[in-house]
């Protein structure tokens, strides 16, 4: 059992369901279905934004 304090509950709008999530050293605690709704991109998108970041680099 993990107890998430009530503000934390209210600030990350937890509902119902949860995903814990591993960024790096850190955990993340998210509402199941907003979770959902910021991961489901369109991979064109994120190419873009890949190419944004990285430039343009080859790597293979």
């Amino acid at each position: 059992r993990l107890l998430i304090p009530k503000d934390l509950i209210t600030y990350a709008e937890i509902k119902k369901e949860i995903v814990v999530a591993s960024v790096g050293n850190k955990i993340e605690i998210w509402d199941k279905a907003e979770y959902e709704r910021v991961v489901d991109y369109d991979p064109d998108e994120f190419a873009d934004l890949a190419e944004e970041v990285m430039g343009d680099k080859d790597i293979e």
